[in-house]
């Protein structure tokens, strides 16, 4: 396996300073198991990938905040590892099976559906999930609001968007873009774009035969 590049990698004191933790804290974690180094120098150094290590850490924070012991929460985060939280926000039910019936052969996955702007809020922030699916044109709800309230929250700014229209044109792709989601959809829904997106952003392969 090829050795990770030491470019845009951070050395335990910058990922401290970026994460506003101590750089015990991080040392401490690593040592545990909690957190993973993305190399280690030859002289002994680790070095960090930013993104998914302030995901992490932002994780074991909220835990800690709900009273978890480390150990509670290194099996937490291990499970964490291998199943992934889905959040899907639309009100067209045969919308809501396409993406569960999806999921069902794509990978192991917890899945919750909001239909309205008040539970689809509750749930991002309660059921902390690795991806959101948004409606933009869920009824009484502002889709690119969403994008922005997630995008500024701190503990939800590495979630994952996924937005979905039924008007997909360059003006329509730039402001959902320009709004935080990761990547879109366009209706009608098409199986494997719509899984070879999904497993992109959250960084899995498709194991499943693809549907013709």
């Amino acid at each position: 396996m090829a050795r990770k590049s030491r470019q845009n990698l951070l050395k335990i004191s910058e990922m401290a300073q970026k994460a506003d933790v101590l750089v015990s804290t991080i040392r401490y974690y690593t040592d545990i198991g909690l957190l993973k180094a993305a190399m280690t120098t030859e002289g002994g150094h680790r070095l960090y990938e930013e993104i998914p290590t302030m995901e992490r850490l932002a994780k074991i924070k909220r835990m800690v905040a709900k009273g978890l012991t480390l150990p509670e929460i290194q099996s937490q985060i291990d499970k964490e590892l291998t199943v992934k939280k889905i959040l899907v926000v639309d009100d067209e039910p045969e919308i809501v099976d396409f993406f569960k019936e999806l999921f069902e052969t794509a990978m192991p996955h917890q899945i919750e559906v909001a239909n309205d702007g008040f539970k689809a809020g509750r749930l991002v922030q309660t059921f902390g999930p690795d991806l959101v699916i948004l409606d933009l044109l869920l009824p009484g709800v502002d889709g690119f609001q969403v994008c922005r309230m997630i995008r500024e929250d701190e503990e939800t700014k590495h979630t994952k968007i996924l937005a979905v229209t039924g008007y997909d044109s360059p003006e329509i792709r730039k402001k959902i873009l320009d709004s935080g989601a990761d990547d879109f959809l366009g209706k009608p829904l098409e199986y494997n774009q719509t899984l070879e997106k999904i497993c992109n952003l959250l960084g899995v392969s498709r194991k499943e035969t693809p549907k013709k």
